[in-house]
C-alpha cells in the first residue's frame, strides 16, 4: 500500500507492518537523519531509542531525541514539528556552530525493533530545518515540511559566542598570511593576530546559540 500527502511523507507499508503497528504492546522506533550535516555530504543517523540501531544497512546512534506529534493542518497539510535532542554533551552546539543548518533535510523514519531486518516496513517523513536554538542543556529545532524554508536567502546570521561565521581568508574575515586551515574559534584567530576580525559573539553571557 502506497500513499502520500504533498510530498511530505511516504507511506510504504506490508501486512506485516500493519500487524505491528495494530499491536498495542510495541512500541515504534523514530530513527532521524540529517543530510549533509557537515556540508561535505556526510549524514548524521539518531535513533529514539535505548541502543543503537542497524536498518537498511544503516547505523543509527542512540540519543536523547523526540519530537512533537506530527499531524495534518486544515489543508490536509503535515504540520510543521519540533525535534528536541540532548545537548548535555555539546556535540550538537559544536555542529551548529560550524555549519549552518538551516535547510539541512531531515528525515524521520518509523519502524519496529522486532521487524528491523524488513526494510519495506517504514514510514519515512520529510522535512526542512526552518530554525533551531542551543542552550547548555537542549538544541531545539523547527522542521517544516516544504522546502519553501530555501526560498530564504541563505545563511541567515548565527550568533555564537566561541565561533567565527566568516569564510576564512573571505572578504569579512580579510586573513592574508599564510596560515591554509583555520577551526574559526577565538584562540585560533587570536593564534593568526586576526581576532580585530573575529566574527563571534564572545560578550554572549553562555554557550547559547540561535538561528532564525
Amino acid at each position: 500500500m502506497l500513499l502520500s500527502t504533498q510530498g511530505a511523507f511516504m507511506l510504504d507499508t506490508t501486512t506485516g507492518f500493519i500487524q505491528e503497528l495494530n499491536k498495542e504492546t510495541n512500541k515504534p522506533i523514530f530513527l532521524y537523519t540529517i543530510f549533509d550535516f557537515d556540508d561535505a555530504s556526510h549524514n548524521l543517523n539518531l535513533a529514539e531509542y535505548k541502543t543503537d540501531v542497524t536498518f537498511d544497512s544503516v547505523l543509527y546512534s542512540a540519543t536523547p531525541i523526540n519530537h512533537d506529534k506530527i499531524s495534518e493542518n486544515a489543508q490536509n497539510e503535515i504540520d510543521s514539528v519540533r525535534v528536541k535532542v540532548s545537548n548535555v554533551s555539546r556535540v550538537i552546539q559544536n555542529y551548529l556552530e560550524l555549519y549552518n543548518w538551516r535547510g539541512k533535510k531531515v528525515r524521520m523514519r518509523l519502524v519496529w525493533a522486532n521487524r528491523l531486518e524488513y526494510i519495506d516496513d517504514k514510514i519515512d517523513f520529510t522535512y526542512y530545518i526552518d530554525s533551531y536554538t542551543a542552550n547548555q542543556d537542549v538544541a531545539e529545532f523547527v522542521l517544516l515540511p516544504k522546502i519553501d524554508v530555501l526560498s530564504v536567502m541563505l545563511p541567515r546570521r548565527t550568533y555564537s559566542r566561541n565561533y567565527c561565521q566568516w569564510k576564512f581568508k573571505g572578504t569579512e574575515c580579510a586573513y592574508a598570511g599564510t596560515e591554509t586551515a583555520c577551526n574559526k574559534t577565538q584562540q585560533r584567530c587570536q593564534e593568526l593576530e586576526n581576532y580585530i576580525r573575529f566574527g563571534g559573539f564572545p560578550s554572549i553571557p553562555s554557550r547559547q546559540l540561535t538561528i532564525a
